[in-house]
């Protein structure tokens, strides 16, 4: 039998795993974006996270209890970790008493157990978790529908009837998991939710859709483009060579949105250069037109830039608040604080100059991703690079699955070994079947798309 000074130091040591897991996990968050990393660096993270949860496991049942304690009472780090522990654990009870905690407001707790439960759900919670959905229970119902969603557990018919009961907010995260698991029995209530008043669903029905192959999509996008914004993105991961023009007139007309040049950049149509050329002198825009280009060139045209660090008023003295009001400096010159950090090049006259110097590789009748004609093989390159950011490399995935009707799990938060591991079978079903498909062209649901 433990003595209470053993009892203490077992407490204090669970209570150590779970701050230091804790702060790993919000680490992590923390850089998924940073331009200074890339998503393999994240794996460190995730194995320096690893042995906090084998101590507690360990720890037996006086570590449980800690975990119990700080699922409901700690930050949303200690709940992340905790909920791990009870999936490896295998108890379902206190998984499900800390869900039903959460408020439903506190959007960090509520993505930490959803994190969790997507890393480690056991197999035989599998239809626990059918059956809560059909419960229907509003404050669980958004983790369920996201857990089934990204796990691919088949739950459509759940998942359809939690669609027709939710609000904007559940809808969308029931839509997503209908999307994910290519559902074919939704497709007349995704319909439905392209006419919803709230973007996001319309947004996420029409990217559901076009996993599911619905040609229809596509034309419905275009009538609301020139409008709203949500059609966008779904345009350029799915129009034909026609779409082009059409989001060419939107984006110089006007102020146009990321999305649009996003979009652009996705189609690899190189009509698209000179006006991607011209919002590199768009601050605002300029990012992003970088970006675009490199989707289509794949010119590494790469430039050093200081970044200031954010200025957080409230931690300013009065003299400094006074500095800053009257927009003088408050660091010495070379004192800013800040860091260097490496990005695409955002000068217009070095990409002129690259895209006169090299133009004429390229021949207009095709499509170009990376500087290459586009092919699945251009899309894998976008997933596996260091040097794709999130964004690019999760409008890739979809790419593979609208573009090519490939299925494979993937997410750019899963576990990086886990992402590997879905990397290799998209290489294994490329190379056996990309030869299926003619490079530079225009494709959707697998099938040749009329020039």
């Amino acid at each position: 039998m433990m003595s209470q000074a053993q009892k203490d130091f077992a407490t204090g040591l669970s209570l150590d795993h779970l701050s230091e897991a804790s702060f790993l996990y919000e680490q992590r968050l923390g850089l998924f974006d940073d331009p200074e990393l890339t998503w393999q660096d994240l794996e460190d993270f995730e194995q320096r996270f690893e042995p906090h949860i084998d101590g507690l496991v360990g720890g037996g049942d006086l570590a449980l209890e800690v975990c119990k304690q700080q699922a409901l009472e700690g930050d949303f780090g200690e709940l992340h970790a905790a909920m791990r522990v009870f999936c490896r654990q295998n108890r379902l009870d206190l998984a499900l008493e800390a869900l039903e905690q959460i408020d439903p407001e506190d959007k960090e707790k509520l993505q930490a157990a959803c994190d969790a439960l997507k890393y480690e759900l056991p197999e035989a919670w599998q239809n626990d978790f059918i059956w809560l959905l059909r419960d229907g229970n509003p404050k669980i119902v958004p983790i369920l529908a996201e857990v089934l969603g990204s796990l691919r557990i088949p739950a459509g018919k759940e998942l359809l009837q939690t669609l027709q009961q939710s609000g904007a907010e559940t809808a969308a995260t029931s839509i997503l998991a209908l999307g994910r698991l290519r559902e074919p029995n939704a497709r007349t209530a995704l319909f439905e939710r392209l006419q919803h008043d709230n973007e996001a669903v319309r947004s996420v029905a029409a990217l559901a859709l076009l996993r599911l192959g619905e040609t229809q999509t596509s034309n419905y996008c275009l009538q609301f483009a020139r409008s709203q914004n949500w059609p966008l993105l779904p345009l350029g991961l799915s129009g034909g060579r026609s779409v082009a023009p059409f989001l060419l007139d939107i984006a110089n007309a006007g102020k146009p949105s990321a999305d649009c040049l996003i979009a652009l950049g996705l189609l690899g149509e190189l009509s698209a250069i000179e006006t991607l050329l011209g919002h590199l002198n768009n601050a605002e825009l300029a990012e992003t037109a970088a970006r675009a280009l490199h989707l289509i060139t794949g010119a590494e045209l790469y430039e050093e830039v200081f970044i200031p660090e954010e200025i957080d008023e409230d931690a300013l003295f009065e003299e400094e608040l006074e500095k800053l009001k009257r927009g003088e400096p408050l660091h010495p010159p070379g004192e800013e604080p800040g860091a260097t950090i490496t990005r695409l090049s955002q000068k217009p006259e070095a990409w002129r100059k690259w895209w006169s110097a090299n133009k004429s590789r390229y021949d207009a009748r095709i499509r170009y991703r990376n500087g290459k004609p586009y092919s699945p093989a251009c899309l894998l390159e976008n997933l596996e690079s260091e040097k794709s950011p999130r964004l690019v490399r999760q409008l890739a995935y979809e790419e593979l699955i609208i573009r090519y009707g490939i299925d494979f799990p993937f997410e750019t938060d899963m576990l990086v070994a886990q992402q590997k591991q879905a990397l290799a079978k998209c290489a294994e079903w490329i190379k056996v079947n990309g030869s299926r498909f003619r490079e530079g062209k225009w494709y959707f649901a697998g099938q040749l798309l009329a020039a």
